[in-house]
């Protein structure tokens, strides 16, 4: 019994040793370092660095083209005036270089619509950046406070088992001098026991809370690291004001938005395929040719040639106009999503606030009841020290205050999630 006491002071004391990490400063590190947001980040910046009008089509592409090809062969040429020219090993060289311009000019629009695209692709990975940024505040803040009321739990379980142990004395004490039974002992001695596992039970969840929310900043889960003492109150909130902030700013509601944007413009592109295409074309090429036979020697060609190309769509095996339809009924998905996302935005504030409301309710409420249970404690411990009241009703009274101080902190935890949640959905967290 004594080492596990020993053990289990000394593990209250190291989280001590470790520097000071503020809700702020929580929230800061992870904006800097959480994986999820670094991944986001490059996810944005891919999809920045691709909105330009040369992956839209909006500009020409030029190509520099050159063969050099050498033909060594035996060749026999009868012409119709009856001559015959046979050459052994005739050798025949061609050098060939172009510079060639392409520049589609008209396609139906589609290179506009392609530019819309990109910009809602663009428009999509930021506000995909900002989810991600305000999801992880939420669950950052959450670990805090979670981790912050776990400390507190343990903080009241310690106090419990002090209580415990003197008990323990008092029973010993007694027994000692013939005024209290053996079976005092062995049952305080149990109770102890039983205090002690569950602070060893605290302690673990305080561990587990510790490690994930290291993850969460971005370093290693055995970081040494020390919270607040307290979970400050929530913020007076107002429903109506939630309400109208979550239709504006909720990130989920604005990227469903943005995707049905991305599938109107998807099929405005798809449309351009119907239509002719109309292209300008220039080539500047250089060409000489040497052969051992034939009728010319050499042939050399220098300069410029250019013109316009149209290609006007006939018949393609129906695929543009299945891809056209595919298009729709993804843009009509994509409307009844964001349907789906404003409704249950809807919902998410209603639920987010009716826990909001119960919870601060439950503060104040257990926060009136461990006032007269704190009282109790006190003079419990009295009585049962001069025989006032047995063993079992001081445990009672103890338990009382335990699982008081505890629906307190669960309370108080439970608040400030609800009112992180709302600010969440709100738009409002970061």
């Amino acid at each position: 019994m004594r080492t596990a006491i020993t053990f289990l002071a000394a593990a209250l004391v190291l989280p001590l040793t470790a520097q000071l990490l503020t809700a702020e400063q929580a929230v800061q590190v992870a904006l800097e370092h959480n994986h999820g947001i670094r991944l986001a980040k490059l996810d944005a910046r891919t999809s920045e660095l691709m909105n330009n009008i040369g992956n839209a089509g909006m500009l020409p592409t030029v190509d520099a083209n050159g063969v050099y090809s050498l033909d060594n062969s035996s060749t026999k040429q009868t012409f119709f005036s009856g001559e015959v020219r046979e050459a052994s090993n005739a050798n025949s060289r061609v050098l060939d270089g172009a510079l060639a311009l392409n520049w589609t000019v008209f396609d139906g629009l589609a290179m506009f619509a392609a530019k819309d695209r990109l910009e809602a692709l663009e428009l999509i990975g930021k506000t995909g950046l900002r989810q991600r940024m305000e999801s992880t505040v939420y669950d950052v803040l959450t670990n805090y406070y979670l981790a912050v009321q776990l400390n507190s739990a343990v903080a009241v379980q310690q106090e419990g088992l002090h209580t415990s142990r003197e008990r323990l004395t008092i029973a010993r004490t007694a027994h000692g001098i013939g005024s209290g039974s053996g079976l005092q002992v062995v049952q305080a001695r149990l109770d102890l026991s039983a205090d002690s596992a569950a602070l060893l039970g605290l302690m673990q969840q305080r561990t587990i809370a510790f490690n994930r929310l290291n993850t969460l900043l971005g370093r290693a889960a055995d970081t040494p690291a020390e919270v607040g003492t307290t979970i400050p109150a929530p913020e007076d909130l107002d429903l109506a004001t939630v309400q109208k902030d979550a239709r504006a700013g909720n990130s989920a509601v604005q990227q469903a938005r943005q995707q049905q944007l991305l599938a109107d413009v998807s099929v405005k592109e798809l449309r351009g395929a119907l239509f002719p295409r109309i292209d300008l074309f220039g080539n500047y090429g250089y060409t000489k040719s040497t052969s051992a036979v034939g009728f010319l020697k050499s042939n050399q060609a220098l300069g410029p040639d250019y013109g316009v190309r149209v290609n006007v769509p006939l018949f393609r095996g129906l695929q543009a106009n299945r891809a056209l339809e595919v298009a729709k009924i993804t843009r009509e998905q994509a409307s009844v999503s964001t349907e789906q996302a404003q409704l249950q935005l809807e919902q998410q504030v209603l639920d987010g606030w009716s826990d909001y409301s119960t919870a601060r309710q439950r503060v104040l409420l257990e926060e009136t009841d461990l006032a007269g249970i704190r009282t109790q404690v006190g003079v419990a411990l009295e009585s049962y020290r001069i025989g006032v009241i047995t063993s079992v009703e001081l445990r009672d009274v103890q338990q009382g205050l335990i699982a008081a101080e505890n629906r307190l902190l669960l309370a108080q935890y439970e608040a400030k999630s609800a009112e992180l949640r709302l600010k969440w959905l709100a738009g409002r967290l970061l």
